[in-house]
């Protein structure tokens, strides 16, 4: 009696267990799952080489979609080139249609790449893709358009390995897919900086031998202003070689003072006295400054008197002779 209660039990499980299968199969979006219709749209996954692919690595990946008689399929769902489809990057794709005896055959064939990292040897999902179908009942006429119901396919598993031997010929990392705008104007950047600093190469050493040009013209041929700095810095170095070097440097003063007039000037200063010189200047505007100046200079040097003002002469000195090369220089512009 046991026995057959046993066998009794286990012939209900395996009645039970056949009925759920049959109401677990996969079933499309949108329809009722009560029923036993056939799955309209089968989808199987195959890649020519499933192991031993590295970080990077270019995947084949083709995709069979048997739809049955009278099923239209619309593929506008699947991913297209150089978009993301889960941890992968779409490459190319390209889809095939013909037709079998039981209805049309799909197949996809896609250029894969994923940059997800991996250790020694790891898988990585492909999602389940959305597929969109349609029969003759879900057409529309008021809308003149099909009425389109998706399914999922189910996931498929690509091994990855970053050390298993790579057999086949290499394949290029394109590395990721970046967004066209952004990658743009990075471009553009890079490329204005390079162009500025060519025009920096070019115009640098440009600059620098026009300056060093100028230079030389002024050494060549230096002004009455260049020159009486450089004689006044010549005089001043010169003079602390001396005990008494306040009073050397108003001779030194008085020398530059006769050499700068007979430069701007044109003045006759051959053996004649500085007050002399100076009176040759009645009209010029600067006359009083010159002859205090210059009655300044012989008080120390003819006179005797100590050279405690050197400084500021020199200053008002400086001064002076940089005004009269400005009214030098601003009459020569105007005529």
């Amino acid at each position: 009696m046991k026995t057959f209660l046993l066998v009794a039990s286990l012939a209900a499980s395996l009645l039970l267990g056949s009925e759920s299968s049959d109401h677990g199969s996969p079933q499309p979006e949108g329809r009722d799952t009560s029923g036993h219709e056939a799955f309209p749209i089968t989808v199987d996954f195959h890649c020519p080489r499933n192991f031993g692919f590295h970080i990077g690595d270019e995947i084949a990946l083709v995709i069979t979609l048997n739809a049955g008689d009278g099923h239209i399929v619309d593929l506008v769902n699947l991913p297209q080139k150089d978009e993301t489809h889960g941890p992968f990057e779409v490459r190319n794709v390209t889809v095939q249609k013909r037709p079998n005896s039981a209805g049309n055959t799909y197949t996809v064939v896609f250029r894969l790449q994923s940059f997800e990292p991996a250790v020694a040897v790891d898988r990585v999902k492909f999602p389940p893709l959305r597929v969109s179908y349609a029969t003759e009942k879900d057409w529309n006429p008021v809308e003149s358009k099909y009425h389109y119901r998706s399914l999922l396919s189910q996931p498929f598993d690509i091994f990855v390995s970053r050390t298993a031997a790579y057999y086949g010929p290499m394949k290029d990392i394109k590395g990721p897919i970046m967004d066209k705008m952004a990658a743009l104007i990075w471009k553009v950047a890079i490329v204005l900086g390079g162009f500025m600093v060519f025009m920096a190469f070019i115009t640098w050493p440009w600059e620098f031998i026009r300056k060093r040009g100028m230079v030389g013209e002024q050494i060549a041929d230096p002004t009455p202003k260049d020159r009486l700095q450089r004689e006044l810095q010549e005089a001043r170095e010169r003079c602390f070689n001396y005990e008494d070097h306040r009073k050397h440097l108003f001779f030194e003063i008085n020398r530059i003072l006769r050499d700068f007039l007979k430069d701007v000037y044109g003045l006759n200063t051959a053996n004649r006295p500085s007050t002399e010189i100076v009176g040759q200047l009645k009209d010029n505007p600067f006359y009083e400054e010159l002859k205090g100046l210059v009655t300044r200079i012989n008080q120390v040097i003819y006179e005797g008197e100590a050279p405690v003002d050197v400084e500021s002469v020199m200053r008002q000195f400086k001064e002076l002779m940089e005004r009269i090369c400005e009214t030098i220089q601003q009459g020569t512009e105007h005529t």
